[in-house]
């Protein structure tokens, strides 16, 4: 009888997401191994939501290049009202339903589209949007500007944006940076209405 060739790593390897505060702090999620899904680190998250603070309370939340879901998760731990998470890879997205699912967070949804598609269709409008795409795709300027379009941030509302260190943004009118931090080659904003 053959035998069967020996593997070194199974193709379903999953490493993990650690949610850092909230309700779920410390909990472990498993993540696929998808090329190019990084989730955003755990110093990067902290820094966002020490900024947020409070605000994030009832916020309804929009993860926008959701990956693996950190953002949108972090955020319902935190006591968000409801998450929308975008995200058009299917084992991705599976991914991120099943985090929902261990975490019984109900108020959390995954929508299978592009980001682009999303912002199209949606009428809902949300407090805070995240906009962490893949580095390589240089998806900022476009997305910043289907926002606008869009018309579905709130009032009071905060977008998000992570990009590398060097990546030159135009930040349409009406936002304006309001808090501004460079960690190693990342540099995250956050962005209010005047």
């Amino acid at each position: 009888m053959a035998k069967l060739p020996h593997r070194s790593a199974s193709p379903a390897t999953e490493s993990t997401l650690r949610i850092i505060g909230g309700l779920h702090r410390g909990r472990k999620l498993p993540i696929p191994e998808l090329s190019g899904l990084r989730p955003t680190a755990d110093r990067t998250r902290e820094t966002l939501f020490n900024w947020l603070q409070f605000d994030i309370v009832d916020m309804t939340v929009l993860d926008l290049f959701a990956g693996t879901g950190a953002l949108g998760l972090e955020a319902l731990s935190r006591g968000a009202q409801s998450a929308i998470f975008v995200e058009p890879q299917a084992r991705a997205a599976e991914g991120i339903v099943r985090s929902l699912e261990t975490l019984a967070l109900p108020q959390g949804s995954v929508q299978r589209m592009m980001a682009q598609q999303f912002l199209t269709t949606t009428e809902q409008r949300f407090d805070l949007i995240f906009v962490d795409p893949p580095f390589s795709a240089d998806l900022w300027s476009v997305t910043l500007e289907g926002l606008l379009a869009a018309n579905i941030l709130t009032e009071r509302g905060y977008i998000y944006l992570e990009c590398p260190q060097s990546q030159a943004i135009d930040i349409p009118a009406p936002w304006a940076t309001v808090k501004d931090k460079t960690a190693g080659n990342v540099r995250i904003r956050l962005l209010a209405g005047h």
